[in-house]
């Protein structure tokens, strides 16, 4: 959901503050990372004092130092840090460091032997824009501490459950993604995020998200989620502008007539998808890909698709056949070049 192109460095010897700075006035993030082939420590005086200069717009990354446990000690060479990212680690030893951290305003945490289930508590982590919560082994991490934090506008879960009916409390939650989640964990919780404008679920297991009813939503991804029959009625979404539904092998049907703002439908590798109802409604779709689904292109045609679509793109599979439909649609004026979703 980050719109921002993001420059990369990876490993480095020495930093270009001068380069470092011009991509970010140029509107670029800039993401520093080390891995077990990389050394942050001497160069981590630097990095605190462009994250001085640059705030958020700056992240440090350390990651995947299995089968080294990361101490966490070392982030007290970066006081300054406002973007941290700490992730693809087995363990982790003295976490509690985070909370010496005060300019951080986004975290990303990934241990898979976390043993500090209340790390939230933390206090200075209450001022968090930006959290992104990896899996671990247990998938035990204490969310109820989320109550307390008023800024955080986007939210990435892995996993973890515990009290999760406590994001429904966040004031300023816009952007929520949530993964592996088991079928067993209700979502209804949604409804009352009244601010909530992206939701992408992925993995895990459920029949339907019926439940969830957030009006104010504009863009929903539902990416091979295990069982998943039916998304519901996606009328109660009436300020939806973007669906991305892929890996629903059990999808059979979808009505988008409720949907009159949709601008971009994706429809990727849902092979038991036979009806899409509405598609004719859509008088600001621009964008319409379908891949390897039960859905007719002759069919869709008939409907009557909307003047408004200039980009779309129809697979089936099969070479020849897909072919044939790609000088099709070119000819009747469709370009097949992806729009941003």
């Amino acid at each position: 959901m980050m719109e921002k192109t993001t420059l990369t460095i990876q490993n480095p010897r020495q930093l270009d503050a001068g380069a470092i700075g011009a991509a970010i006035v140029a509107g670029r993030q800039v993401l520093v990372q080390f891995d077990t082939l990389g050394e942050p420590a001497p160069l981590l005086p630097e990095l605190d004092a462009l994250a001085a200069s640059h705030g958020a717009a700056l992240t440090v990354r350390i990651y995947g130092y299995d089968p080294r446990v990361f101490d966490a000690r070392i982030l007290r060479a970066l006081p300054h840090v406002a973007s941290l990212s700490i992730d693809c680690h087995r363990n982790a030893l003295h976490l509690e460091t985070l909370g010496e951290l005060h300019h951080l305003k986004r975290l990303s945490l990934g241990v898979h032997a976390l043993a500090q289930t209340d790390i939230l508590q933390l206090e200075n982590l209450h001022g968090l824009e930006y959290l992104q919560l990896g899996e671990s082994a247990k998938n035990n991490i204490d969310l109820a501490p989320l109550r307390h934090y008023t800024q955080l506008s986007s939210l990435s879960i892995e996993g973890h459950a515990t009290r999760i009916e406590m994001l429904a409390s966040l004031p300023a939650l816009t952007q929520l993604s949530l993964y592996r989640m088991k079928n067993k964990v209700a979502l209804d919780f949604m409804s009352g995020i009244a601010r909530l404008e992206q939701l992408r679920l992925q993995l895990g297991g459920r029949e339907s998200i019926s439940e969830i009813d957030a009006p104010k939503l504009s863009s929903l991804e539902v990416i091979r989620v295990r069982g998943m029959a039916e998304l519901g009625d996606l009328g109660r979404f009436p300020l939806l502008r973007q669906l991305w539904v892929e890996d629903q092998i059990k999808l059979a049907q979808l009505n988008v007539a409720g949907n009159g703002l949709l601008e971009q439908l994706h429809l990727l590798t849902c092979k038991g998808l036979v009806q899409l109802t509405g598609l004719s409604t859509l008088r600001t779709l621009r964008q319409l890909i379908v891949s390897e689904t039960g859905l007719d292109i002759d069919a869709l045609r008939a409907q009557g698709l909307p003047a408004s679509l200039t980009h779309m793109r129809f697979r089936t599979g099969k070479i020849k056949r897909d072919e044939e439909i790609a000088a099709q649609l070119a000819q009747a004026g469709y370009t097949s070049e992806r729009l941003p979703f």
